[in-house]
């Protein structure tokens, strides 16, 4: 019984909502141009940071064998097909008709880090985006109902998505803000750290991101069926509230922010660009499958109002350019599916431009502008050689 009261508690924290619902509206001022879509991967095993602290080892090691560690469930492939259906729904034939029924390749690019469970995320969700019409159909059998669709992976040394985990300063600002929030955000949750440490045989007290490790932990045990340890029952509030802490730590200063979103903004921003001075832009649909860290630093450096809530499995958000009908003017508009299957997309806010969920592309450019990090720049900041 527990655990089923855990899956509405945590679906309820990740799913609180700052936006306005909508279905698949098509306003009819203004044209979709352009959207760059993030999406995190579906539903994963627990990986081997998250196994160390769990007393469910073996348990949840047989239970996930066929996946491996951080591997991509059952649960997490239809959470990928619901992602797939979104963007059809919203970007296809019946929506605002930014790509055809057919794979074109000169109409999407589809992009994922070098993760399984985000290359099998994407894979999964374009079957829903693009079951064969006939005329690409191959097979009287399986080439009737699926085809493969072509995506792009970088090596995880080398990808600005995993900047997290290959970019030497900003490891350097992480270390800085892990030291300077024990004393400030962390310091109601220190009486946590006896308990868990005794439970977990780990001290927290100079990790704080290993709150969000033990939240993960939770999230994707109660996602494999397992109920909590009974210690935890009675502070899982505040283990969510210190989850979420650690998660905001990624993006705790201006400077982090630039480096976890910087590259996908200027991406978005040069196409805007293009599309102003009348010139031509392929690939209007940018598909990126990858993490809820990739989703908040996006976020963060387009000044999306947010309630700071972990992205969950199954989240998507795009940031979509259209053109005005009547005066040719460009304007942004951020969208969010909390859950894709689970819940509605809603429209989002710009930080000022409260009154309009539309923001003016040139007043987005000027507010945004010290966020803007080009991809070669980004390399040169990390110390990261490419041949990219």
């Amino acid at each position: 019984m527990f655990r089923y009261l855990v899956i509405a508690y945590l679906v309820a924290l990740s799913n609180v909502s700052c936006g306005n619902p909508i279905t698949n509206e098509v306003i009819e001022e203004h044209e979709l141009v352009f959207a760059m879509v993030l999406n995190r991967h579906g539903e994963r095993s627990p990986d081997a940071d998250e196994l160390s602290l769990s007393d469910q080892q073996e348990l949840i090691l047989n239970l996930t064998y066929l996946e491996g560690p951080e591997g991509l469930t059952n649960v997490g492939k239809r959470r990928a097909y619901q992602i797939g259906k979104f963007y059809r729904q919203r970007y296809g034939s019946q929506g605002h008709k930014l790509i055809s029924n057919l794979y074109l390749r000169d109409e999407i690019l589809i992009r994922s880090t070098d993760k399984e469970r985000t290359k099998m995320t994407i894979q999964v969700a374009m079957a829903a985006v693009y079951p064969p019409e006939p005329e690409q159909q191959w097979d009287e059998g399986l080439g009737k109902v699926w085809q493969p669709v072509p995506y792009t992976a970088v090596p995880m040394s080398e990808d600005y998505l995993r900047y997290y985990s290959n970019c030497k300063y900003f490891k350097t600002l992480m270390a800085e803000a892990k030291q300077a929030s024990l004393s400030e955000e962390f310091a109601p949750y220190m009486d946590l750290i006896p308990l868990i440490q005794n439970k977990t045989g780990v001290d927290f007290s100079t990790d704080p991101l290993l709150f969000e490790t033990l939240y993960d932990l939770f999230r994707s045990s109660v996602a494999l069926g397992l109920d909590l340890p009974d210690w935890a029952k009675p502070i899982l509030s505040r283990l969510g509230e210190a989850g979420r802490l650690a998660y905001r730590l990624y993006f705790r200063t201006d400077e982090m922010k630039k480096i976890g979103g910087g590259v996908l903004l200027s991406q978005f921003i040069q196409a805007g660009n293009d599309f102003v001075a009348g010139k031509p832009v392929s690939q209007p649909l940018r598909s990126i499958s990858a993490h809820d860290f990739n989703i908040g630093a996006l976020m963060d450096v387009a000044y999306v109002q947010n309630d700071s809530t972990i992205p969950e499995y199954g989240a998507v958000f795009a940031l979509e350019l259209y053109k005005s009908r009547s005066t040719g003017t460009y304007s942004v508009l951020p969208v969010y599916l909390p859950k894709a299957g689970e819940s509605s997309a809603q429209l989002l806010r710009i930080k000022g431009c409260e009154t309009s969920s539309h923001c003016d592309f040139g007043k987005f450019k000027e507010m945004t502008k010290n966020f803007l990090l080009p991809e070669q720049d980004f390399y040169q900041l990390c110390s990261i050689k490419t041949e990219l």
